[in-house]
């Protein structure tokens, strides 16, 4: 399944910073990983020619005494091929530096976390083997710790919390987010961590908070799935308009139409019925109308069922 946006969002985010993944862990009650890490090549191939590709692979500097390790998965659904691939990264790694590593998954779902726990374990007989990983699911009560005891940057995760869901506690979570990201000083990284924050939001959230006025959406980086959006709803819009104009022109001329064979059969046919029969936009009214006006023995008896 290709990255999506919002998956790719927090691995640029810990890719770019890995020492937030510890500030991360710590605000959400799990215990912390080193201090010192650095991004390494994902792809790790060991035997059979067998390629295992985790989201992110972080490990500390070759300077320390012990390499310490960490592979990062953002789960947002579930994957049967995690049951096999997850032990084999963490057996691949552990053979190429040692035991002192661990999976963290990252997930905003509470179904997925359960599911993240146990998936990789196995029991087959009396034989024990598999991983149980390190769960960090962001949900709201880890989303309101982060934003009140986490660095301004960190709001990027806060929303992380939101994806695809677009009601009043996402606006008001995004809000927020966006909010404390104000506090970020340094120019560049604010406006990195609004890219990210901008990046996960539900269009709906997005259109929300540009109506109610909390922010100006005008002033912020531009969220792709917002865009993709406005354009879908610009499109279905200028197909109504000239669905609506072709409607309208149809009428116009069916009406016309009807104003003839109405003076044909002798009909004095007034302004105001004019008027009527050019305002109306319904083509199918006006074809029930010409049936009347066939053999309507008044110009009453043609509109009587209207």
């Amino acid at each position: 399944m290709p990255p999506t946006t919002v998956h790719e969002s927090v691995l640029l985010w810990l890719r770019d910073d890995p020492s937030q993944l510890r500030t991360l862990l710590d605000l959400t009650g799990h215990a912390p990983c080193p201090s010192q890490l650095e991004v390494e090549d994902s792809a790790l191939r060991k035997g059979l020619t067998v390629d295992v590709t985790p989201d992110l692979v972080l490990r500390s500097p070759a300077s320390h005494e012990v390499r310490r390790w960490v592979l990062i998965e953002v789960q947002r659904q579930r994957d049967a091929e995690k049951a096999r691939r997850w032990p084999l990264a963490m057996a691949t790694m552990g053979d190429r530096y040692g035991p002192d590593g661990e999976l963290i998954v990252i997930t905003a779902s509470a179904s997925v976390a359960r599911w993240a726990r146990r998936v990789a374990s196995h029991r087959r007989g009396g034989t024990r083997w598999g991983v149980e990983p390190t769960v960090l699911l962001l949900g709201p009560a880890e989303a309101e710790a982060i934003l009140a005891k986490g660095p301004p940057e960190m709001a990027v995760f806060a929303a992380w919390v939101t994806q695809g869901r677009k009601g009043r506690r996402a606006v008001d979570l995004a809000r927020r987010a966006l909010a404390r990201s104000d506090a970020v000083e340094d120019e560049r990284l604010r406006r990195a961590t609004r890219e990210g924050i901008m990046a996960v939001l539900h269009p709906s959230v997005m259109e929300q908070l540009r109506s109610a006025a909390m922010i100006d959406i005008n002033q912020l980086p531009k969220n792709p799935a917002w865009e993709r959006w406005k354009d879908e709803l610009r499109a279905e819009g200028e197909a109504r308009g000239e669905a609506r104009g072709e409607a309208r022109g149809e009428a116009r001329g069916e009406a016309r139409l009807l104003l003839r064979v109405l003076r044909r059969r002798g009909f004095v046919v007034g302004a105001d019925v004019e008027a009527r029969l050019l305002a109306t936009t319904d083509p199918a009214r006006i074809e029930r109308w010409a049936d009347l006006a066939l053999d309507a023995p008044s110009l009453d008896a043609v509109f009587a069922d209207d």
